[in-house]
């Protein structure tokens, strides 16, 4: 198959329409252009010259559900971002989404005898680029991000394997210092899954500055996505906190408004052996940035207790099951003022003049309340064991009113 056959085609359909015509790849990114015909958009104008038409225009395009369209159907304007609708046919192979063969429609006058015209266009488009969309996939790609996954596998034969895959032909030195780095998408339940995937994907393969000494190996799942960060160097926390926003930022830029993300980032261990338990962590840190601190970036160096925590089974994490100390303060507390004072007078380990100082309330005024807590709720706050079932406790009411969910 010739790159000029497909050219010529959408040339000629262009030309018969009178309409400016794309073919783009499943993941919105520009493979052919024919020229314009007067109805040319800003989205359309960057695409051919920048080859790229823009994050908020490929994220808008992908909210539309086109990879799973079966026929041709229209993808709406968006003046914001200075687009027009379009008409989009999906170009298939046996079922597999190949390409997308979309027509500028300005005006929304497209008629039937014109769409037909497209559909059979898009029939045989699909002959003519199946062997390019063959060509196209890398099986070494495949084979080391398959590898990356297996980094990960309970099995430690499965593991041992994926590591003898991923040094072949590398300076082992590079894998000195390695981190992993989850990636969640969190909502958007409804929303494709391939839109998912293609944000993910797009994320993860973005080059990053703040890694840019790094080697990045990435592995893309249904909803999530893990990247093993690998560096002779040590990874700095900073650094690869950084990535984290990267990676969400990029995410949202293809979500259109449908979903949004989460970045969990593992402790940094020696060689690709101990990796997986850099994994462990970044998981649970992920979901801790879903549903237990307010960050959308967790690092498991700065997850304290929750570390713990977070290993519990969130069915068994209810206010019915607190301990009994925290149920009869919260019996007799009826403002939440006397809460929210043993929270800054533990967090602050019960150092009164830091605590008074944090609530803005006069020492004695603390005092009164310390002593009303302890008469009141019949607690020995001069107990160390009494003041950690409190801590945790108010962890754990935080991660209920967080709606944890594992």
């Amino acid at each position: 198959m010739s790159d000029g056959a497909v050219q010529a085609l959408i040339d000629e359909l262009a030309e018969r329409l009178q309409r400016s015509v794309v073919i783009d790849d499943p993941r919105v990114r520009l493979l052919y252009a024919s020229p314009h015909y007067g109805d040319e958009d800003q989205v359309r104008t960057r695409a051919v010259l920048q080859r790229n038409a823009g994050k908020a225009a490929i994220g808008h395009v992908l909210a539309q559900g086109v990879a799973h369209w079966t026929s041709a159907g229209v993808i709406p304007a968006a003046p914001e971002i200075g687009m027009h609708a379009r008409v989009c046919v999906p170009i298939r192979w046996r079922a597999e989404l190949i390409a997308l063969l979309l027509v500028v429609d300005a005006g929304g006058t497209m008629t039937t005898s014109e769409l037909g015209m497209i559909g059979s266009v898009g029939e045989e488009l699909a002959a003519l680029m199946i062997g390019e969309h063959e060509a196209s996939i890398d099986p070494e790609r495949r084979e080391r991000e398959a590898a990356v996954g297996d980094l990960f596998d309970s099995e430690g034969a499965v593991r041992r394997g994926a590591i003898r895959t991923l040094a072949a032909g590398v300076d082992s030195r590079v894998f000195d210092h390695v981190r992993a780095v989850e990636l969640d998408v969190r909502g958007g339940r409804e929303t494709s899954p391939s839109h998912v995937a293609a944000a993910l994907r797009h994320a993860v393969e973005t080059p990053d500055a703040a890694l840019a000494l790094a080697m990045i190996l990435p592995v893309v799942r249904e909803r999530s996505a893990t990247v093993v960060v690998a560096s002779r160097q040590p990874i700095a926390d900073s650094a690869v906190d950084r990535y984290g926003e990267r990676l969400i930022k990029e995410v949202r830029d293809l979500a259109a408004g449908r979903f949004d993300a989460s970045v969990g980032v593992g402790s940094q261990v020696a060689g690709l052996e101990q990796v997986w338990s850099s994994g462990k962590q970044a998981r649970l840190a992920c979901r801790a940035a879903a549903s237990v601190v307010p960050d959308a970036v967790v690092n498991w160096t700065s997850l304290g207790v929750h570390a713990l925590l977070l290993r519990l089974p969130s069915a068994e994490i209810e206010s019915e099951t607190l301990p009994d100390e925290i149920q009869r303060l919260l019996a007799v507390d009826k403002d939440g003022r006397l809460v929210e004072t043993l929270r800054a007078f533990l967090d602050h380990a019960g150092d009164v003049p830091t605590t008074a100082e944090a609530l803005h309330i006069h020492r004695t005024t603390l005092y009164y309340r310390l002593e009303r807590i302890a008469t009141l709720a019949d607690l020995d706050l001069g107990s160390g064991e009494t003041r950690l079932v409190l801590h945790m406790s108010l962890r754990v009411m935080d991660m209920i009113a967080r709606g944890f969910r594992q």
